[in-house]
Order: C-alpha cells, then sequence, then structure tokens
C-alpha cells in the first residue's frame, strides 16, 4: 500500500464503495498488529457500532470454545438437556433427547416447525425456553438444517447454565476486555419500531437481549470494523 499503485487501488477502493455500497460502514484491515487500511464511509465513524446479525453465532461458537477450555462444559457431545434439568420434555417426543451440543453447533440438530413462527420469537419473553419447546420432533439429528434466529438461543442458555454467568458477562470477562473491545451493555426493545431502529442503527453499542435477561444467539449483538478485525 505504500506504493503508488497500492494507493491507486486504495483510491479506487474508496470510490466504488462511495458510489455503489451505500451499506458499508467502514473497513479495516489488520496484519501482524498492525492496521494497514482503515476507512469509514456512509455517515459512519471510528465510534459506530453495528448490528452484525448472524456474526453473533460466531462469538457464541467461540465462547463455547472458551467455557470448554475452561472447564465450564465437558465436551461437544454432552446432550443439550444436561444442561435444561428442570425441563420438562413434551409428551410423546423421542427426539429431543439426543441432541447433543455438537448438533447445535453445526446446526444439525432437527426442530418441529416448517415455517419459522418468528412473530411469536419476537415476542416470547424467554427465547432459550421457547426454542427448547421447538427442538425434536421427527426430524433426523445429523442432518444440516441452517437455523437462523430460532435454535441458536439454546447456546445461551447453556452458557448461563454452565458459567452462572450472563453471556454478556462471560463474552465481556473472557473475550471483549482482553481483546481490548469497548464494554457492551444489554439492549431490550419494548416495541417493534424499536427492534428495526436498532438494526439500522449506528451508535448503539450491546447485546439485545430477552424478557430474561438472557442475549441472542442468532443476531443482536453491534460491533465497530475493529472489533470485528480483532476477533477475526
Amino acid at each position: 500500500m505504500n506504493t503508488s499503485y497500492g494507493l491507486e487501488k486504495v483510491t479506487a477502493l474508496d470510490k466504488i464503495i462511495n458510489n455503489d455500497y451505500s451499506n458499508i460502514a467502514g473497513m479495516v484491515v489488520l496484519k501482524d498488529g498492525k492496521t494497514l487500511y482503515e476507512k469509514y464511509f456512509n455517515e459512519c465513524t471510528v465510534t459506530s457500532r453495528i448490528h452484525v446479525y448472524s456474526v453473533t453465532k460466531s462469538i457464541l461458537s467461540i465462547l463455547i470454545g472458551i467455557a470448554i477450555d475452561k472447564g465450564y462444559i465437558k465436551s461437544i457431545n454432552q446432550k443439550i438437556l444436561d444442561f435444561f434439568p428442570d425441563y420438562i420434555i413434551k409428551r410423546g417426543e423421542k427426539t429431543i433427547q439426543n441432541v447433543t451440543l455438537k448438533n447445535l453447533l453445526t446446526m444439525t440438530a432437527p426442530y418441529k416447525y416448517k415455517f419459522a413462527p418468528y412473530i411469536k420469537y419476537f415476542t416470547s419473553d424467554d427465547g432459550v425456553k421457547f426454542t427448547l419447546d421447538l427442538l425434536g420432533g421427527k426430524g433426523q439429528i445429523g442432518e444440516f438444517r441452517y437455523t437462523p434466529l430460532i435454535g441458536p438461543d439454546i447456546l445461551s442458555g447453556i452458557l448461563v447454565k454452565a458459567t452462572g454467568q450472563s453471556v454478556l458477562e462471560f463474552a465481556t470477562e473472557h473475550l471483549f476486555l482482553p481483546l481490548g473491545i469497548s464494554a457492551l451493555s444489554n439492549v431490550t426493545f419494548h416495541s417493534k419500531e424499536e427492534q428495526l431502529a436498532f438494526n439500522k442503527a449506528k451508535n448503539i453499542s450491546g447485546w439485545v437481549a430477552d424478557g430474561a435477561g438472557t442475549n441472542t444467539a442468532g443476531w443482536g449483538l453491534t460491533l465497530s470494523p475493529t472489533d470485528m478485525a480483532k476477533i477475526g
């Protein structure tokens, strides 16, 4: 990038982003701990925090790995219901008993819904319980099924049960602060309008939590481009 050719390419990139990509907040390139490129676009700045949607899933998988490394969780082969001993299994249900943590992490767990009940999910006070009630059914364990929102929250519930901390507390202590990522706070919604505004916001630093105080696992985290680069 120090060559004139490199500068020309960077200038061309900036022009393309400004002209054609109104959804890019910023771009950061790190190599060997050094920042080689850092630019912000579309009225965003170094302090902007953007909803990173499904990147939240990757953060949860990192946290599960940390929890295993620290002995809070024995292995990814543990049964999901090991973490929820008080959960009442629905009558006739024969599948949920054999779903493992690995199945959740690799999205090879079956669910009872054909079409995702998003409205009921978003208006539920307890995303973990809501999702557990939909886990299992007649599908085959081991078959891939992408679950964008209704499914990953069980991982949040497992972290809370295993560590005795909230997801945000555990993440702050063991991932965010060690990487120098600024402190986040819980974000809660009181209306559909608040949630839609959150999706477009550029200045909310936090992690969405449900009515029970459990942080979402499939969406709901805001980070800066630099935060993303550090995690990457």
